[in-house]
């Protein structure tokens, strides 16, 4: 006995079908030992009646003979409930779909109505009627058919209640030795088809295959498909040329007989093995001197990399997990290092993918130097003893500069001892001079790790026992106030400043060099700035003279009187004469007197502006004096 199963959306991997099956010129032809798949929804036209019924979701399905004897089936519902009721008729032999006579078989017993035990109906020995139903009428089944070798037959599987999956066995005579339908042809298995690819996507001839599924290609057709369910039903045949950007992919093959229209389906998968070109990374390039150096392979994960040294013999290396190697490589002269392929093994050994590669990196020889303009200390010796201490690591930065990671630097007194490496001095970073000044210091850059490999250069050191400032000053706020800004500005000199006014508070500069200090009141004021390790200083004067703009002699006791302000202690000597505005003198006066009163020879003078003239001496902090003048305008209200 064979079997087919029936399901709707049925998908295995070996199967015979024929065309999309929904009506009789798009029947399923069984083939094989009668299994089969289908994606039809059931019903299509509805093109016949009989039977005392009419078609309900409903396939057809064609047989052809090749083996005479008698055939039948059971028909069983995938869903046993008894209200399922399928019905069945026959059409043959050998019927043509445009005119189709009157049904040689049929079956439409409702199982209920006939009280049976379950929901099969079909064909059978035990039956003797060849038509039966509707309704209680018969026992769903009927009468073996007899049939030749070369017939063809139309069985239509109706569903009039139920619309679920079903199975067929196939029973009779014909069922027996080589079997009663025509053998599907060959849809052979083929392996896997794998394509390397650096970008994620792969080019696949799937037309060279299709002598490998099928060797007789001019009996059978071969075409390709993406899914199963576009194989079943002859939808979207592919091209012979595939591109796929999957890592893997499968593809069905189907093979159809150009003779019995019965088909077979294979699967293979289209898989991308992503192979990345190789890069070449080295240690250290260029080298001083002969040394090893890491060479660093990169690419993709767990490959096999073929490379030459200097065009020489093969060598090979496997990258890891993470898609790296590294091998030591002793150089002692310019050296090529050329990838020319990778490729990637399966478990066994064999080669899935390669790569032809020409990615290169040449190692070369040259001897290093010691970074370009060197630190000349210049350091302040404040207490003039010969002695200063320096910081020579300052350089350490500028000698490294022409060189890359894995250097060192290292201090010496003279040249002999930098090129043999003798004592190093132990305390660059505070180091005190141990010669007469200047003294010439030698420095060496060295590959920590291969010291043989060193550049040597030299800078000075010098000392200086004076560098006092330069610098500006500016006053602000010059009319009579209680405050006055002096501000310092473009301080020019050698190392570090700070300034005081008359040797207090002393302060250094903002970042922009200059200073802003505060004063009380008039007179003179010295500005002293001086080295801040004791290299010199100098200084400037400044005087305020401060006056009222106005003033009101009406006796009330506010600004009774007029004189010149802060010069009391500083400039007790000095003379203030007071004009008219014709220059007329009115008055003379020292700045310790009550001030002018407003009159002249007893009389009081009138409401206006009156000019005055103040002639003082500047007494610097060295001793010498300087005569000054000051001369400006105030006013007189009544």
């Amino acid at each position: 006995m064979k079997f087919v199963f029936l399901s709707f959306l049925i998908m295995c991997p070996f199967f015979g079908i024929a065309q999309q099956p929904n009506d009789c010129v798009n029947a399923i032809v069984i083939c094989g030992n009668g299994s089969f798949s289908s994606n039809a929804s059931g019903a299509g036209v509805q093109e016949v009646s009989g039977c005392s019924s009419e078609e309900h979701n409903s396939i057809w399905i064609r047989v052809d003979i090749v083996q005479s004897g008698t055939l039948g089936f059971d028909l069983i519902p995938e869903n046993t409930d008894l209200s399922v009721d399928y019905d069945f008729w026959v059409y043959g032999p050998n019927e043509d779909c445009s005119s189709l006579t009157t049904p040689i078989r049929c079956s439409t017993t409702n199982p209920i109505a006939a009280g049976q035990t379950n929901n099969h109906t079909g064909i059978g020995d035990a039956a003797m009627e060849t038509f039966e139903g509707p309704g209680e009428d018969g026992d769903s089944y009927v009468e073996w058919m007899n049939v030749l070798d070369g017939e063809s037959y139309y069985i239509v599987i109706d569903r009039p209640v139920g619309n679920g999956g079903f199975e067929i066995n196939w029973t009779g005579t014909v069922s027996e030795g080589t079997g009663a339908f025509p053998e599907p042809p060959v849809a052979n298995l083929i392996a896997d088809i794998e394509e390397c690819s650096d970008t994620g996507s792969a080019n696949f001839n799937l037309g060279n295959l299709r002598s490998s599924i099928n060797p007789d290609l001019s009996e059978n057709v071969v075409n390709f498909y993406e899914t199963l369910a576009n194989a079943t039903d002859n939808l979207n045949p592919l091209a012979d040329t595939y591109t796929s950007s999957q890592t893997i992919k499968t593809i069905y093959a189907k093979v159809t007989s150009n003779l019995t229209q019965c088909t077979n389906v294979t699967e293979f998968n289209l898989i991308i093995n992503q192979i990345e070109n190789v890069s070449i990374a080295v240690s250290e390039n260029p080298i001083c001197a002969p040394k090893e150096v890491e060479v660093l392979f990169s690419g993709s994960e767990n490959a096999i990399v073929e490379y030459q040294i200097n065009g020489g013999s093969t060598q090979e290396i496997q990258l890891d997990a993470a898609g790296s190697a590294e091998v030591d490589q002793f150089i002692n002269s310019t050296t090529d290092i050329t990838v020319i392929n990778t490729y990637v093994e399966d478990i066994d050994g064999s080669i899935i993918c390669s790569a032809s590669q020409n990615e290169s990196i040449s190692v070369t020889i040259a001897g290093i130097s010691v970074g370009d303009n060197l630190i000349d200390f210049y350091e302040c010796d404040g207490n003039k003893d010969g002695k200063v201490v320096y910081h020579l690591t300052s350089n350490d930065s500028i000698a490294l500069s022409n060189v890359g990671s894995g250097y060192q630097v290292n201090y010496y007194t003279s040249q002999d001892e930098a090129e043999h490496r003798n004592n190093p001095i132990i305390t660059p970073a505070s180091f005190e001079n141990t010669t007469s000044l200047p003294q010439e210091i030698w420095v060496r850059v060295e590959d920590a790790s291969f010291t043989d490999c060193y550049a040597i250069s030299s800078f000075q050191l010098d000392a200086y026992t004076d560098a006092p400032p330069s610098f500006e000053v500016k006053r602000s706020n010059l009319n009579f106030e209680e405050q006055h800004s002096i501000t310092i500005s473009n301080v020019t000199g050698i190392g570090t400043y700070e300034f005081s006014i008359n040797g207090e508070d002393w302060k250094q500069p903002d970042e922009t060099n200059t200073l802003t200090l505060t004063v009380e009141g008039g007179g003179q004021f010295v500005v002293t700035g001086r080295h801040t390790e004791g290299c010199g200083s100098s200084f400037k004067t400044t005087t305020f003279i401060d006056y009222p703009r106005f003033f009101t002699p009406n006796q009330d006791g506010i600004h009774d009187t007029w004189n010149i302000k802060g010069f009391q202690q500083q400039n007790a000597d000095a003379k203030i004469l007071i004009f008219t505005r014709f220059g007329k003198l009115l008055k003379s006066l020292s700045p310790s007197s009550r001030g002018w009163d407003g009159s002249y020879h007893g009389k009081q003078m009138p409401s206006n502006d009156y000019w005055f003239l103040v002639e003082y001496v500047e007494q610097l902090p060295d001793g010498t004096t300087i005569n000054k003048s000051f001369k400006s305008n105030f006013t007189l209200k009544r």
